[in-house]
């Protein structure tokens, strides 16, 4: 069976923004995206908006001839500009933040691609042993020098994994079938070590996900094939199908470590929104190195605030001593699954998400 291509590639692409522009409906027969303003409608240019990717449901391992199936890297989720024509290219994570400048080695992607302007949608995955490592993609993420950007490029370069294209010169490609949408992709993008694209299988997706375990992968993505690209919606066209059990939560205090851990933190305090609200899901001092306790340990003490962030006491938290955080640090967890109460079983941390805001942290 043929299933995702192992890459041994390493670099990726930037992004685009502009004001945004709305042009009327009519005359109109290929632009871009309908919005209802009032009572008037509008087409969008889809280059000069700043586009939130579309989101997947969770979802068990299954076969169906109308979904296909591909590896879900661990890496940082990105939908780039990429403009051959002025030889820019520019990346916009999941927070709406542009973010190429972490990533010098994509500077020349423009060179990648078979028409002068399109907007790809993929993700940033750092390589180590033909595996993700989603610590090396944190200490490329976390970095604010250029000249610190410049050596991990070469160091520990990236790969720019793609799997959709939603614009090419002018056209808004949004509302074709995905599995349109795949073709063209492939037309489109000249892959080399620096970009790939992402390869899939129709109806085996219970084989790939046994395939993903067995690589010790993140998991396998389900997409409808005759879905539409629904921006900045969470759809049941798009399923994820993880190997462990994860929740993104926000990190919402600390207390204090004991042992070898004393000038730590011992365990985070963790919260979800909940029907709006922002509510304690439970504690976790587990799944980090020495080095991950001592750099969130920095991380958290630039944000300390003598506020609580759920707006009230916590039985279980009384006698914790507990320092409060600004609720704005994302960490991804993977536990046992959640009680009835809303608390997380066994929980055990596995990184931070820079790219995850702090609104889609809900249970």
């Amino acid at each position: 069976m043929k299933i995702v291509k192992f890459i041994q590639c390493k670099k990726f692409a930037k992004n685009v923004v502009c004001e945004q522009k709305f042009v009327l409906l009519q005359n109109t027969k290929k632009k871009t995206l309908i919005q209802n303003i009032g009572e008037r409608f509008f087409m969008v240019n889809l280059w000069e908006e700043k586009i939130k990717p579309m989101l997947a449901e969770k979802a068990k391992p299954f076969d169906d001839k109308d979904f296909l199936f591909e590896i879900k890297f661990d890496g940082t989720r990105a939908i780039s500009y990429i403009d051959a024509t002025n030889k820019s290219i520019r990346m916009l994570n999941r927070r709406m933040l542009f973010f190429e400048e972490r990533y010098p080695e994509f500077k020349d992607l423009w060179k990648n691609i078979n028409c002068r302007k399109a907007i790809i949608d993929g993700e940033v995955v750092v390589f180590k042993n033909n595996v993700p490592d989603f610590y090396l993609l944190q200490e490329r993420e976390q970095v604010s020098s250029g000249l610190r950007a410049e050596i991990l490029s070469r160091i520990n370069p990236a790969t720019y994994i793609v799997f959709d294209i939603l614009y090419k010169d002018g056209e808004d490609l949004t509302n074709l079938p995905l599995i349109e949408r795949k073709k063209i992709l492939r037309e489109v993008i000249k892959e080399d070590e620096k970009i790939v694209v992402s390869e899939y299988v129709v109806e085996k997706g219970k084989a790939l996900f046994e395939e993903a375990k067995r690589r010790n992968l993140e998991g396998i993505m389900a997409k409808r094939i005759n879905s539409t690209y629904q921006i900045g919606k969470r759809s049941k066209d798009w399923l994820k199908i993880k190997v462990l059990e994860t929740i993104d939560c926000i990190i919402c205090g600390y207390t204090k470590g004991e042992g070898w851990r004393e000038e730590y933190f011992g365990a985070l305090v963790l919260g979800c929104y909940h029907d709006n609200k922002l509510v304690y899901v439970g504690r976790c001092g587990t799944g980090l190195s020495e080095e991950g306790y001592e750099k969130l340990t920095q991380m958290l003490e630039k944000i300390k605030t003598n506020q609580n962030p759920f707006g009230e006491e916590i039985e279980e938290l009384k006698s914790k001593n507990v320092t409060w955080v600004k609720p704005q640090v994302v960490c991804e967890i993977k536990c046992m699954g959640i009680t009835p109460d809303l608390k997380l079983r066994a929980p055990s941390f596995v990184r931070i998400r820079e790219d995850k805001p702090v609104e889609e942290c809900t249970i």
